[in-house]
């Protein structure tokens, strides 16, 4: 999972973003990938979406998780 979290980071960072966290979360039969991101003056959802769209091929090769999962790009919130 180090090498898959280094990538994404990598990506993230190059797109001009902070990555904050990676945190796969599980919920009764739902499993959830949970990247954090953000960036000064705050992230609004096309920049989670952008982002989204910029680490799907990285999960689609590395293929972290074996099973079933959802894929949520999020930031910390309003400071």
């Amino acid at each position: 999972m180090e090498k898959f979290e280094e990538l994404i980071k990598k990506r993230i960072e190059k797109m001009g973003y902070s990555f904050v966290s990676l945190e796969i979360q599980r919920k009764r039969k739902r499993v959830e990938l949970i990247v954090t991101i953000d960036k000064k003056g705050g992230v609004s959802v096309e920049d989670c979406a952008k982002v989204s769209r910029a680490i799907e091929p990285i999960l689609d090769k590395e293929d972290p998780i074996k099973e079933r999962y959802y894929l949520i790009v999020s930031s910390p919130g309003i400071k």
